[in-house]
């Protein structure tokens, strides 16, 4: 026999003769298998509610009693049971449980009367409510002192702080000023105390002071404009004072009146001690006469480390008054000096005889002005050099002064 057909066409062949060939289940087995699956779902509907409605009840009743047996006792009622026991009044036993406060009465018949709870007589019950009272206050006391009850700093009042827990200095601060949030983290908030810095300029006149008086009559002299340009830093000690030190620079000038003349010899006397020494020089400069008149200037530029003390003496944020007075180790960089001859007759220079170092001081009053960012600081002020600006051994002491105006600037922090 001849295959006419291959895989495929028996596939088909088979798929259209099965396709009018189908079995059907009957009415009955439809329905027995219908309440077969709605029995489970009742059955574990019923198990699922079950078990919800026993959870929940479980769970009430332990809140209940946890909430019960908390506030037999509450902490506010602590003082309150104390105060009723010290005064006569005790809890009733009824199953061992508290069921409610009565106070002592006194007892007629077989029984004597009761003082108060520490003086019971002859009440066959006496001991038992004793022991149960002594336990009852145990027992509040230990709870009041377990139990934490959170408080806001800011809610007490000056007589409400736990004065037990402070010292003597905190319980006087808290007496006169009650403590805020503010107020404890400023005072556990470290104050460091600021270094300020400042540059100043101030324009003066410089004058001279020399001890003998006949140079004073026979020579004129006037003063001439100076510098002072300095930096100093400041450290406050106080509220009101600060100390100060710094580098600073000044130049001090003033001009004596002579006349120019032919040259002649200018002779200078020195004393040491019982040594006397002369130094002579040949000189145009004549006190007395001459041809034309002239201005001879005195000129000292000096580098000094003032340090001292500045105080202000009222005043408030914004403007302050006050003073200040420093001590100024000073070194001479340049001068150019004339000296008068022993006979007062002529000038010379001699910068030998002049001193390198010095000692000045200076006092000035101010007013300090803040503007936003800055501090202004204005006022007058006097420089007075200490020793004389020549050495020892030659006989004029001169001492040099200037009056000047300051002004100072520094920055707010």
């Amino acid at each position: 026999m001849e295959r006419n057909f291959a895989n495929e066409n028996m596939e088909e062949f088979l798929r259209r003769s099965t396709d009018g060939l189908s079995m059907r289940p009957s009415a009955k087995v439809w329905k027995g298998i219908s309440s077969h699956l709605n029995k489970r779902r009742r059955k574990f509907g019923f198990i699922l509610g079950t078990s919800l409605l026993f959870t929940t009840a479980l769970g009430y009743f332990l809140v209940n009693e946890s909430s019960r047996n908390y506030s037999a006792l509450p902490v506010s009622s602590t003082s309150s049971i104390k105060q009723n026991l010290k005064s006569g009044i005790v809890p009733q036993l009824s199953n061992e449980e508290i069921v409610t406060n009565k106070p002592l009465r006194s007892y007629t018949g077989k029984t004597h009367s009761v003082n108060n709870f520490n003086q019971i007589t002859s009440d066959p019950f006496a001991d038992k409510k004793l022991n149960f009272t002594q336990t009852l206050l145990q027992e509040t006391e230990l709870v009041a002192q377990n139990t934490f009850t959170p408080t806001i700093v800011d809610s007490y009042l000056p007589n409400e702080w736990p004065r037990e827990k402070l010292s003597n200095k905190e319980q006087e601060v808290i007496a006169s000023d009650p403590l805020s949030i503010e107020s404890v983290l400023n005072s556990y908030r470290p104050r460091t105390k600021k270094l300020g810095w400042q540059f100043y300029f101030a324009p003066t006149l410089s004058y001279r002071n020399v001890n003998d008086n006949k140079i004073n009559d026979i020579v004129p002299h006037k003063p001439a404009f100076g510098f002072e340009l300095g930096t100093a830093a400041k450290y406050p000690i106080s509220k009101n004072t600060k100390l100060r030190a710094g580098v600073q620079f000044n130049v001090n000038r003033y001009e004596i009146k002579t006349w120019d003349s032919y040259a002649q010899f200018a002779t200078i006397k020195l004393v040491d001690g019982n040594k006397v020494g002369y130094v002579t020089k040949i000189t145009n400069y004549n006190n007395l006469s001459g041809y034309q008149t002239n201005w001879l200037q005195n000129f000292f530029l000096q580098v000094s480390t003032p340090i001292g003390v500045e105080v202000k003496l009222s005043g408030d944020e914004k403007v302050q008054f006050g003073m200040a007075s420093t001590v100024q180790p000073t070194y001479l960089l340049g001068d150019k000096a004339y000296l008068i001859s022993a006979d007062y007759r002529n000038y010379i220079e001699e910068p030998n005889l002049v001193r390198r170092w010095n000692v000045n001081t200076s006092l000035e009053t101010f007013v300090a002005y803040s503007t936003g960012h800055l501090n202004w600081q204005v006022g007058p002020q006097v420089r007075y050099q200490v020793l004389s600006s020549y050495l020892k051994k030659y006989p004029v002491k001169e001492h040099l002064f200037d009056f000047g105006f300051k002004i100072g600037i520094s920055a707010n922090k």
